[in-house]
């Protein structure tokens, strides 16, 4: 297994990853997903995970404001799930937000994605707001 960087070739085989992880949450078939990776501009980066050829995990950052970055599209093949994959993405991308100047690292989930909540938790994550309209659950984490 290893880590890279995102590269155009691996667009149809994440948009699977992503559509049968957030199937294994909500349990609806979503309309194909559109992806524009012109989203994580100069100011971020996505790493994906690949083992043999095959994507199994991804990971994104992007400027949110000036000393703030946005988690983003962490996603991880529930096969290969409790392996330590999420954590080595994750680290990837913190490193990369310590050399880019972030001080502090936010995302937004869902509450049905429980087992992603406690993934944030254990990394040091906390809870900071809710969106009940929109379902959302709001973290962040200071970078050191």
């Amino acid at each position: 297994m290893r880590i890279r960087q995102y590269q155009k070739k691996d667009k149809e085989q994440l948009l699977k990853l992503i559509e049968n992880c957030l199937y294994q949450i909500f349990k609806v078939k979503l309309k194909k997903i559109e992806w524009d990776i012109s989203f994580f501009r100069k100011d971020g980066i996505l790493y994906v995970a690949e083992d043999k050829g095959k994507i199994i995990g991804s990971i994104g950052i992007k400027q949110q404001k000036k000393e703030i970055a946005r988690l983003e599209k962490m996603y991880v093949d529930k096969r290969y799930r409790r392996r330590g994959i999420g954590k080595k993405l994750y680290k990837k991308v913190e490193s990369f937000a310590k050399k880019q100047g972030y001080r502090q690292i936010i995302l937004s989930t869902t509450p049905q994605m429980k087992d992603a909540i406690s993934f944030y938790r254990k990394n040091g994550f906390e809870f900071y707001k809710a969106n009940k309209k929109r379902n959302q659950l709001f973290f962040r984490k200071k970078v050191r």
